[in-house]
């Protein structure tokens, strides 16, 4: 099944996960704004079965979490930006999940349920939502 993507359904699906005392680093990164970003860690994207972005374009993306330019222990260049627009429009979303994310016909984006799932099962645990630490940098 298809999910209207927004944060009140993503949070149901993949709850914001921040560190507490100890940093770790987001396993996903999602900017709910007008421009959607979806940013996941290449280890769990390696992890990932590959059907769900076979043919489609990720590209590189680099984060900074520290509180200042030389705190390079929190700088990372291992993760990757889905491109959520080359997914397709589909007019009926109760149709088989062929897609990871799909385009409604009033261009409203969606996720699919078994691909959260696959995402859970390749290692998503560390969500993180909108802003990645006060000093961040993407």
């Amino acid at each position: 099944m298809y999910i209207r993507f927004d944060r009140e359904n993503i949070s149901n699906l993949l709850p914001e996960n921040r560190p507490g005392i100890v940093f770790s680093n987001p396993d996903l990164f999602i900017v709910f704004d007008n421009s959607i970003r979806f940013v996941i860690w290449e280890e769990v994207l390696e992890k990932l079965n590959e059907y769900w972005l076979e043919g489609k374009d990720v590209w590189d993306s680099d984060f900074d979490f520290g509180s200042h330019p030389d705190d390079y222990d929190r700088q990372f260049d291992d993760y990757k930006t889905i491109e959520l627009l080359q997914f397709p429009t589909i007019t009926n979303l109760d149709t088989e999940e062929k897609h990871a994310f799909a385009f409604n016909g009033n261009n409203e984006l969606y996720i699919s349920e078994d691909f959260v799932k696959d995402l859970k099962s390749a290692g998503c645990v560390d969500v993180w939502y909108d802003t990645t630490a006060p000093y961040g940098r993407y």
